[in-house]
């Protein structure tokens, strides 16, 4: 599918067709899942080839980032899915010259759509192929900076709950369910998951911004350039924040293990502690259980009771020590 935007009366306008006649005011090509036909019709507008979609996979700078007849040809990684509640990246490729302003895409970010909209109210920041793409290139940086504090926000309940709701239910006297640590750790693994993906895409745009300030330096002009620079800096403070919470991910992960393994040695502790108290009422038991004819308990009239004394107070007693050195 291509969507083509053109200048009409200083403000960016959609059409429906693209055809060799008045392409010279087309300012933005978007083609999202594009066929075979419609990239040979974009290529033979702009006299460019386009990358393949396996092209736009490679991770070499070199391949990401190069200039073409005059069109600086930029691949950035960006996040999609997060609306979904299941995040993952996909690579969109930008074009660029002078004129002329092409994204390839075979996704839809939240970017893609909301950009008409942010346009319409910013219409003077998009009058110009560069201006264009820096607009577009300020909603991806936005949307990842928005997914950033969406992050920090579910950290710090996930850390309420490890940290904090044992003293809330002490204070409130309530009983609460315990937290489920197994659903914490899937839920810290999706976190690192989505900052795996929100790094990733941070590193490919701070390549990107420097190869177009340098390629493009003679676009950048009303402006522009000033953006440019507003985003280098957005993408330098953000890809910081970004491994704060990184780290506060790896925190919170080892903390909720530890707090597994402290569960878990409690429930051996109660095993050995029962192990203990019942070992000498089961010698007593197992002494008193033998069967030989010469014991001068058996025919005694309190051999009985003396035996369940017997076992109570050898039971009793570990439990009082115990307790008094604090084990218990």
């Amino acid at each position: 599918m291509i969507q083509t935007y053109r200048l009409a009366s200083g403000r960016l306008q959609r059409i429906d067709d693209v055809g060799p006649a008045g392409t010279g005011d087309i300012v933005w090509l978007d083609l999202c899942n594009p066929t075979r036909e419609e990239e040979h019709a974009v290529e033979a507008i702009l006299g460019l080839v386009l990358p393949t979609r396996q092209e736009m996979a490679e991770i070499e700078e070199s391949a990401r980032l190069y200039a073409e007849r005059g069109a600086l040809v930029m691949t950035a990684v960006v996040i999609d899915g997060v609306a979904e509640g299941h995040p993952g990246r996909s690579e969109v490729t930008f074009l660029l010259s002078q004129n002329h302003f092409v994204t390839l895409r075979y996704s839809n970010p939240m970017p893609f759509r909301t950009i008409e909209a942010r346009i319409g109210k910013q219409a003077d920041e998009a009058l110009t192929a560069p201006a264009l793409f820096v607009t577009l290139l300020e909603s991806f940086i936005e949307r990842i900076a928005d997914v950033l504090e969406a992050v920090a926000t579910d950290l710090n309940a996930i850390s309420d709950t490890i940290f904090y709701d044992d003293d809330e239910v002490r204070e409130s006297g309530k009983a609460r369910p315990a937290p489920d640590m197994q659903r914490l750790i899937r839920l810290l693994g999706r976190k690192n998951r989505m900052l795996s993906i929100l790094r990733e895409s941070l590193l490919s745009f701070g390549r990107l911004v420097p190869f177009v300030r340098e390629g493009g330096a003679e676009w950048m002009k009303n402006g522009v350039s000033v953006r440019l620079k507003a985003v280098d800096r957005d993408i330098k403070s953000l890809a910081t924040y970004e491994g704060q919470l990184e780290q506060q991910v790896a925190y919170l992960h080892e903390s909720t293990l530890g707090l597994i393994n402290v569960e878990q040695n409690t429930i051996i502790k109660v095993f050995s502690v029962a192990a203990v108290l019942f070992l000498p009422p089961t010698l007593v038991g197992t002494v008193y259980g033998m069967n030989f004819e010469v014991m001068p308990e058996l025919k005694w009239a309190f051999g009985y009771p003396f035996a369940l004394v017997t076992m109570v107070l050898s039971a009793f007693v570990p439990y009082w020590w115990f307790k008094r050195r604090g084990w218990l």
